[in-house]
């Protein structure tokens, strides 16, 4: 189903092959007016930026892919039905086609798509939202922290990337979707293995819902720490890139597989519910071993963007089709968004003292 596209609000640069006007959101502007590719929400930040998270020989890199304005696929500019401009990339949406592109099955994961062309799920019901995790019991915690939480020095850290249940009248708990975003309902964070994590979140939402779990968003100097471990490494498992360890490279972009166009109206699309439900997409937590920090965390690095506690608005790590223009592995930072921005590419995981 089509959502109709309001009068743009932001007059958006041109880039490398076209950049295409999108709907604004609704919830909050983005701070900065950015020409945009089809991946969702990986918005370049500036060399400053990129540089305070990067604090070794790694910076070089992070901020020749993430300065300046964007750097666009080709696309468009993207944007959901209820979030602002979002993302750029080095290469075509189609496919992926740069140097950086990763398009080999063997490297990219089973099942991913051939055809980015052709609607895998055309079933897919865009006015449901399933709700696959159900009520889940996190396990206990390591090292003295709360279920579902591992510690990383004086904190702790969810293990895996939330996902979230809703709290219901006389404080029980019920099921809620990970398709689907929380406005409006009562929320509580839920970390374990195994669940769908929770994407279509906002840095505001995501942060209610840490505080009714007795938690809070980590600060940015919190998140790099538990990516990169002790020895404070460009990925979580090391310095050196391993193709496969995280869910990193989707070859097609989940918007023009579903809706099988690259047409413009698709960019203001990007809070549907059935984009992350493709397959070879969204991974459940913990689903790839290889993907695991020194302290015990998973997926901090793809997957989804992860939210931190930056009343600017900033989320990390990237997701599951880039996790290299703005930066390299834990080193990747997007700060192009307010705090109300959500699409389907945004999640988070708590901290708590």
């Amino acid at each position: 189903m089509r959502r109709a596209c309001p009068p743009p609000r932001l007059a958006l640069p041109l880039f490398t092959l076209a950049a295409l006007v999108a709907c604004a959101a609704p919830e909050g502007e983005s701070r900065t007016a950015t020409a945009a590719s089809g991946l969702a929400s990986t918005t370049t930040t500036d060399a400053s930026t990129t540089a305070e998270a990067t604090t070794d020989a790694t910076t070089d890199a992070t901020t020749s892919t993430s300065t300046g304005a964007s750097t666009t696929t080709g696309a468009a500019t993207s944007t959901s039905t209820s979030t602002d401009a979002a993302t750029t990339t080095d290469a075509t949406d189609t496919g992926e086609t740069g140097e950086d592109a990763t398009t080999d099955a063997t490297t990219t994961g089973v099942g991913d798509p051939e055809d980015c062309n052709t609607n895998p799920i055309p079933g897919c019901d865009d006015e449901a939202a399933p709700s696959p995790n159900g009520v889940p019991s996190p396990p206990p915690g390591v090292g003295g922290c709360p279920p579902g939480m591992a510690r990383v020095d004086a904190f702790c850290v969810d293990r895996w990337e939330a996902a979230l249940v809703e709290v219901l009248p006389g404080d029980t708990l019920g099921p809620w979707s990970p398709y689907l975003n929380p406005a409006g309902a009562s929320v509580r964070a839920v970390s374990a293995p195994g669940l769908v994590p929770q994407g279509y979140i906002s840095q505001v939402q995501a942060s209610a819902a840490c505080v009714a779990a007795g938690k809070r968003l980590c600060s940015d100097a919190e998140w790099l720490r538990a990516c990169r471990g002790a020895a404070m490494r460009v990925y979580p498992y090391g310095d050196d890139a391993e193709p496969g360890a995280c869910n990193d490279a989707r070859t097609c972009h989940p918007a023009i597989q579903y809706f099988e166009t690259t047409d413009d109206w698709i960019w203001s699309e990007l809070g549907h519910p059935c984009l992350n439900q493709l397959p070879a997409g969204l991974d459940p937590a913990g689903a790839n071993p290889g993907c695991e920090s020194d302290d015990g965390l998973f997926d901090m690095m793809g997957n989804l963007h992860e939210w931190t506690d930056d009343p600017n608005g900033t989320f990390r790590g990237g997701f599951y089709v880039d996790t290299k223009i703005n930066g390299p592995g834990c080193l990747y930072v997007t700060t192009a968004h307010n705090t109300q921005h959500w699409d389907y590419s945004t999640g988070f995981r708590c901290c708590a003292d």
